[in-house]
């Protein structure tokens, strides 16, 4: 009994250990924004998240598409890149509405390329990089620009990152936030890919 014990303890202790490593590696990008201030960006990617019912972005969507725009302002000669698969649950694809939402917002339609493919974060990159051209700037919510970038880097893709503040009304979304990226980050490790 006191070997299980033992080894129960040393088990949930390396759990934790990951936890913890996982998450100080996806602060640690959380609050980049450095390209705020640069106006030699050539390439913006925005990476696809959720799709409302009513073919709006979701909030979380929105937020990516926000900083986009804050980019888009400061370097009118980039071309955006937005990059999503229609979800199974979505009524358009990411794409398809991230563009429609920049236009609304004064973005013309000829800076905008639209990749309708992909379908996780490894797949937005490797499906968007074909569209790169000088200095390209990854556009994200802050808990996920680490997991963007290190994929990035996994493909041998040299681009800087930018984290979209996320805001939440209710707390109890970011357990559920952090957590999922924790397991993506994990994932990513492991497999390379997510």
């Amino acid at each position: 009994m006191k070997k299980f014990i033992k080894f129960l303890s040393f088990f949930l202790g390396a759990i934790l250990l990951i936890l913890l490593v996982c998450l100080g590696l996806i602060f640690s990008k959380s609050n980049d924004r450095t390209a705020d201030k640069a106006r030699e960006i050539d390439t913006i990617l925005v990476l696809g998240s959720r799709i409302n019912a009513d073919e709006q972005p979701a909030k979380i969507t929105q937020e990516r598409l926000d900083a986009a725009l804050l980019l888009a302002a400061k370097n009118p000669q980039a071309k955006i890149i937005v990059s999503g698969a229609k979800g199974a649950d979505e009524p358009v694809s990411e794409a398809f509405s991230m563009k429609k939402y920049l236009m609304a917002h004064a973005i013309s339609a000829d800076r905008i390329i639209s990749e309708n493919k992909a379908t996780d974060t490894a797949e937005n990159l490797s499906y968007s990089k074909k569209y790169f051209h000088g200095k390209t700037v990854v556009v994200t919510n802050d808990f996920h620009l680490y997991r963007a970038l290190y994929l990035a880097s996994r493909q041998g893709l040299k681009v800087e990152g930018y984290a979209a503040k996320t805001e939440v009304i209710n707390p109890l979304y970011y357990p559920n936030y952090y957590g999922h990226e924790v397991l993506g980050l994990i994932y990513a490790f492991v497999f390379g890919t997510g």
